[in-house]
């Protein structure tokens, strides 16, 4: 599991590291998936998959 989805982790001075932690939960209680890769030269794509 990447960091990003741990709650309370953040690489930003004032952050909460909520954002993402909460936005899986959510998703996961509609039976959906958050993808996270790595892009290349930094930075990071967000994934989401929802049912219809």
């Amino acid at each position: 599991m990447m960091n990003a989805l741990i709650p309370f982790y953040s690489t930003k001075r004032s952050g909460t590291g909520l954002g993402l932690a909460l936005a899986r939960e959510i998703i996961e209680a509609h039976d959906g998936r958050i993808l996270l890769a790595n892009r290349d030269g930094g930075g990071l794509v967000v994934s989401l998959i929802l049912p219809v």
